[in-house]
């Protein structure tokens, strides 16, 4: 309920204290309506907001002013008193609201003790993960309360990104409603810019990447390379000196691939317990150590993880911290630089993460020459339409495809290259509608379905422990790529669906999957409960292999389960491809692969 409710009650209790002698002048059965409008406006607010405590007095107020509908027309000041008198309670009562400190909190323990409740009875994948969520409630309820004490929408945000990360599960996951607080928590949870992001190398050492002040990197006076909008907010949290500053790593011979051996004088692993939280999930223990790194950057010293200072922030930190940078100079010495906080470093640490993960930037099932004998085809998300995608059948994309693929291999072209990188996901059906076409000749099952009791909205287990398998799901392979070559180009952000299509085609003897990293390894089918702040994603419908194991996603173990091939080096050159040159390193290594 809003503050505008109290409003307009008052404001009709003005109109009616009017109305009380006017409707002795004229009388009118119009007037019982005005009368009723307080109580039907209580009424929507009611049904379409909901019950709210603190307007408790304004819903009476507005359910008493009924009384006028009986008391005589011509006792004009018994209606007018009457009317005063409800006026004034509604004054009081948004004075309380007003001064209470309880209006308008948010509701985070409560989201968190209803979003616990549902994962606990419907999470599909307890026991393979090993979720003990009593343990799980013991930690985190102290934290909620803490954070619903002091109303802090980024601690909010911290602890579940926290919680929903225990599940190593990438389907598991807690969006914010408001928009607004959602930009402000992922600007104020990954600490602060110092010009840089990290990255390991194959060789084991720690490289500078996306260094401030070189042409195809991120910076803080550029708007580009910014999905999610951070250069409308980004100045808000610069330090006055952050553009004079901004060339302190480029000037001090840092520039993109220098090896960095220490910070704030410590080895840059050394931080990697400190890190309890991502900016995604990365169920795959070794998806998750290529990445570490890239958060480390954020972390100033003397501050904790996910730390962040704010300019002009008066209750939190007040020392602007820096970074003592140890790396190895072009003349192959030691050397070291202080780093000055150039703002948030939340828009550097996306944009590496997305140089990293992204895949060719063209719409979504369209072809590209990669050369004479290699096409690729972009696939960002298992969607052909969304009539199609609202049901099984897939065969007009299959068709469409089946021609295209035809005519490819009758123009000589003979290697194909899948992008599959950053693929949300989507429909499995949109898999088997892709699969097929390659598959050897012959059926091929999929997922069998599980058994679901429809009394508890649960699915059953047997005794082993396995979950009761259901219906299968096939298709006809019809092999038309049989010889040719195809590469399957995945990482971390290769997800649900697009662990599908990585499980379907990734054994087929003419496929290789590769990437810098594994897909992500997330396949059981997925809902959303919504809450009064955010929403909470979860695995919800298990999909068994034909032998009854749970399809894909992780054990305890945290080991891919999605065939992967090889792992592209991260080297040298590929940092210099990737963020000196903007080139699409890992689609010219795929290419050369296959010649």
């Amino acid at each position: 309920m809003d503050i505008s409710f109290a409003i307009i009650e008052l404001g009709l209790m003005i109109l009616l204290f009017v109305v009380a002698k006017v409707s002795f002048k004229r009388p009118s059965n119009k007037w019982r309506l005005l009368y009723s409008a307080p109580a039907f406006l209580a009424v929507a607010g009611l049904v379409f907001v909901g019950f709210d405590k603190y307007f408790l007095g304004i819903y009476v107020a507005a359910f008493l002013i009924l009384i006028c509908l009986f008391i005589e027309d011509r006792k004009v000041k018994q209606k007018q008193i009457t009317a005063v008198v409800l006026a004034a309670a509604i004054v009081v009562n948004m004075s309380v609201i007003a001064l209470s400190s309880g209006y308008k909190r948010k509701s985070y323990l409560e989201d968190f003790e209803e979003a616990y409740s549902v994962l606990k009875e419907h999470y599909v994948l307890t026991e393979e993960k090993g979720i003990d969520f009593d343990a799980l409630y013991a930690k985190y309820w102290p934290l909620f309360k803490a954070v619903d004490k002091n109303q802090d929408c980024v601690e909010n945000y911290k602890v579940w990104q926290q919680f929903t990360g225990e599940f190593y599960d990438g389907h598991v996951g807690y969006t914010i409603n408001n928009e607004s607080e959602w930009r402000k928590a992922i600007c104020e949870s990954y600490g602060n810019d110092y010009g840089l992001s990290l990255i390991r190398l194959t060789t084991g050492e720690f490289a500078a990447v996306n260094v401030e002040g070189y042409d195809n990197s991120y910076s803080i006076l550029s708007t580009d390379h910014d999905d999610l909008g951070f250069f409308s907010v980004k100045d808000d949290y610069k330090p006055d000196t952050a553009e004079a500053d901004r060339l302190t790593l480029k000037n001090a011979g840092i520039k993109n691939g220098t090896i960095i051996t220490k910070w704030n004088g410590r080895p840059v692993e050394e931080y990697f317990d400190e890190i309890d939280y991502y900016f995604m999930q990365y169920p795959v223990r070794e998806n998750e150590i290529f990445y570490k790194p890239i958060y480390v950057a954020g972390m100033g010293s003397d501050m904790k993880y996910g730390d962040t200072f704010i300019p002009g922030d008066k209750e939190g930190n007040t020392l602007n911290p820096s970074v003592d940078i140890t790396f190895i100079g072009d003349d192959g010495t030691e050397k070291s630089v202080l780093a000055p906080n150039l703002g948030i470093y939340a828009p550097r640490m996306i944009d590496t993460v997305y140089k990293l993960d992204d895949g060719v930037n063209i719409t979504n099932l369209n072809w590209k020459e990669v050369n004479r004998s290699t096409y690729m085809i972009r696939i960002s998300q298992m969607i052909y339409d969304q009539q199609t995608y609202d049901g099984v059948d897939y065969t007009e994309m299959t068709n469409e495809l089946r021609d295209k693929v035809i005519a490819l291999k009758e123009s000589g072209v003979k290697n194909l290259i899948f992008d599959l990188r950053r693929n949300g996901g989507g429909s499995p059906y949109f898999v088997e509608g892709i699969a097929c076409l390659f598959a050897p000749e012959g059926e091929h099952l999929t997922y069998y379905s599980s058994v679901i009791n429809e009394n508890t909205a649960t699915f059953e287990r047997g005794a082993d422990g396995r979950y009761e398998m259901g219906l299968p799901s096939s298709y006809t392979g019809e092999d038309l790529w049989h010889d040719g070559q195809i590469i399957l180009l995945v990482n971390a952000e290769t997800v649900s669906a697009g662990d599908d299509m990585t499980y379907m085609m990734g054994d087929f003897p003419n496929v290789k999957v590769i990437g810098f990293t594994s897909s992500n390894s997330s396949c059981q089918a997925v809902t959303q409960v919504n809450m009064e702040e955010g929403g909470i994603s979860f695995s919800a419908v298990p999909n068994l292999f034909p032998d009854g194991e749970i399809a894909i996603d992780t054990y305890t173990d945290h080991v891919g389960r999605t065939p992967f091939d090889e792992k592209i080096p991260m080297d040298k050159e590929a940092v210099k491809a990737i963020f000196d040159e903007g080139e699409d390193y890992l689609m010219q290594y795929a290419a050369e692969s296959l010649e």
